[in-house]
């Protein structure tokens, strides 16, 4: 069973989900540009890959978060 105890709450600083996905839309047209020199290309996939993580941890703590309050929804008569 998920406690709220263990739900991480982000800094106000970190970057929304929008955001993420935003910048990987961003990354995506650089590289698929034909001017872009492969060292470019290597440090635009680089950040994609660190927004992905990030994207993917975001989602799963949501998804936590929503599991945990149906659950608490369920044992209450509504």
């Amino acid at each position: 069973m998920i406690q709220a105890a263990n739900l991480v709450v982000p800094p106000a600083d970190s970057p929304r989900l929008g955001q993420l996905l935003a910048r990987l839309d961003e990354i995506r047209r650089e590289l698929d540009r034909d001017d872009v020199e492969l060292e470019d290309q290597m440090t635009l996939y680089r950040e994609a890959r660190g927004h992905l993580a990030a994207a993917r941890r975001m989602l799963g703590e949501h998804r936590a978060e929503i599991e945990l309050l149906m659950s608490e929804t369920e044992g209450r008569s509504v």
